[in-house]
């Protein structure tokens, strides 16, 4: 890990190559547009942190990151971790809760829960669609159908942190963890704590994750609601906003468990 002098130093370097002001460089980080791509970006960095502290000496599993290029074409994974054992690579997909998407409860999900943000930036154009289906991976129907949603041939697991589910947009269009008096009620059983500053620390290094196949409706047994879908009882596409219970049934696991499911 470096120290705080060498990674000042390494900022200021990356400001001087791209010809940016290092004085500047807080503001910058901190417009609107700026900050959903850096903290879902800087988020796959804390999952791996994490995970390499979690399987510290394991004899078997060590966790990592391949750099990619972005492209569609290439596939790649936002973290990775390597069964040494099996020459195995398992794929690890991070994506944080829907900004402000917690609620104590709606009609069609009368329990406590969030909604976790799952899709392709980029939508499938009908080059891309037609070379897919060639694969056999998913028909043109169907690709056609869910176009900004994944398969998961891409990943084995989805991680995700809750915290974001609590973010509110300011009026000067800032993002802020701000969570209501209700929330933090809730949060507080939770958590195990009334107090706000332990809450906020427990979810910011608590994370959880998912099987991918298990968020697809044939996995999960929710019918896809996508318009279009051919298949919506067995539909193999990843929904883009899957359900994150937060009530006493748990459809994710801590990630600190994840070794379990490696086996």
């Amino acid at each position: 890990m470096a120290n705080e002098a060498t990674v000042v130093a390494q900022l200021k370097e990356y400001c001087n190559e791209h010809g940016l002001d290092f004085e500047m460089l807080a503001e910058v980080l901190n417009e609107p547009k700026v900050v959903p791509m850096v903290r879902g970006i800087g988020y796959e960095y804390v999952v791996i942190n994490y995970l390499s502290k979690l399987l510290l000496g394991d004899a078997r599993f060590a966790a990592g990151k391949t750099i990619v290029n972005s492209q569609l074409t290439v596939k790649g994974s936002d973290a990775e971790i390597f069964d040494k054992q099996t020459n195995k690579l398992i794929r690890l997909e991070c994506k944080l809760a829907a900004n402000g998407s917690f609620s104590l409860g709606t009609r069609g999900n009368i329990f406590p829960h969030c909604k976790i943000k799952i899709m392709r930036s980029r939508t499938l154009g009908e080059e891309m669609i037609r070379r897919v289906a060639e694969n056999g991976a998913a028909t043109i129907q169907e690709l056609t159908a869910h176009k900004d949603s994944y398969l998961p041939d891409g990943f084995d697991f989805v991680i995700t942190n809750l915290r974001n589910a609590f973010y509110i947009t300011t009026q000067e269009d800032l993002f802020k963890f701000s969570p209501t008096e209700e929330q933090w009620h809730f949060l507080s059983n939770f958590a195990n704590t009334s107090n706000r500053t332990e809450i906020d620390n427990f979810l910011k290094h608590t994370h959880f994750y998912i099987k991918a196949t298990d968020l697809t409706p044939n996995g999960s047994h929710t019918p896809c609601n996508r318009r279009g879908c051919p298949n919506p009882t067995t539909c193999n596409f990843i929904p883009n906003y899957p359900i994150f219970s937060m009530g006493s049934t748990r459809n994710w696991k801590e990630l600190k468990n994840i070794r379990n499911d490696l086996l």
